[in-house]
């Protein structure tokens, strides 16, 4: 009996890409002993990752997500929110791609290697995060340029791919530097307090396209997630000492904390923005934060 699989395609994630692929996907996995059914994500006309697998996922043995970090996020929100346990291939065809890094351990990724993965049938459960009613699949982040990833035109993007966000970023640099949250965070029954410009609570290798020392050693399996709180800098000298922490030029921790965390709750005294896995997560002031020890399956080498 063929083994049925669920493909979800998103054609406006990255650089488009996408449709030149899919042939190859579809015939690597139906010539090995697969039946593939291909749904493209079009939320105007309600065809969304979510609606599609409420409706069908019980027809399957397997989900395939053809898209970006964003693309998955909506996937895996799902999958979790109706404990649904298919396991899942990832074809990152995204501008940053942070989660493939490091799920696969490796930089890039073609479509021939996931198909591969996905007919040898080996799986990785790995963490994912709780944000208040929503979850995160890696990254969910406050504060200075975390707009960046959800408010880059997607033409541009399509045409530069990761060099939409730097040019975003450069030209939200001298406003986002001012950026400043109070903050009272809780962590595993710990509490701080601080002002602060940015803070991310992650559960991977690479973030916004950019590794640093600081969650290098990240692991998607150990039931933490890694919190990095960075202060608001004083001023320009200030900031420049903010970055070599960041990626480890500088050993002071003066600007940088890292937490690891299973449980954090965080408060602010005004509206604040979020982004989760690069979409839009509203502007809030209390986040509920929680580590979901291995709740989603993946296809890996």
């Amino acid at each position: 009996m063929k083994r049925k699989i669920l493909l979800l395609c998103n054609q406006s994630a990255g650089t488009g890409n996408i449709t030149r692929s899919m042939f190859d996907i579809v015939k690597i996995l139906s010539e090995n002993g697969c039946e593939v059914t291909v749904y493209p994500i079009v939320p105007a006309r309600g065809l969304t990752s979510e609606a599609i697998i409420r409706e069908r996922w019980q027809d399957f043995e397997a989900v395939v997500c053809c898209g970006g970090d964003g693309t998955l996020n909506h996937v895996i929100n799902v999958l979790a929110e109706e404990n649904i346990d298919l396991p899942l291939g990832y074809m990152p065809f995204g501008s940053a791609n942070d989660f493939a890094k490091t799920v696969y351990k490796r930089d890039r990724i073609s479509v021939k290697d996931v198909c591969r993965f996905i007919l040898r049938g080996h799986t990785t459960a790995y963490d994912i995060g709780s944000f208040n009613d929503e979850y995160f699949n890696y990254v969910a982040c406050f504060g200075a340029f975390t707009k960046v990833s959800y408010t880059t035109p997607r033409d541009l993007k399509n045409t530069l791919g990761y060099g939409a966000y730097v040019l975003n970023m450069l030209a939200a640099f001298p406003e986002d530097i001012n950026y400043v949250r109070h903050c009272r965070f809780v962590y595993d029954g710990i509490e701080r307090e601080g002002d602060y410009i940015a803070g991310f609570i992650s559960n991977s290798t690479s973030v916004a396209g950019m590794t640093s020392p600081l969650i290098g050693n990240s692991k998607i399996d150990d039931g933490l997630l890694e919190l990095t709180m960075l202060k608001h800098p004083g001023d320009v000298l200030d900031a420049a000492e903010l970055g070599s922490e960041l990626f480890g030029v500088s050993g002071d921790d003066k600007f940088v904390s890292r937490y690891e965390v299973k449980h954090l709750e965080m408060y602010f005294d005004e509206d604040t923005p979020w982004t989760l896995d690069g979409e839009d997560g509203k502007d809030i002031r209390t986040a509920i934060i929680n580590v979901v020890p291995k709740k989603i399956r993946i296809f890996t080498e």
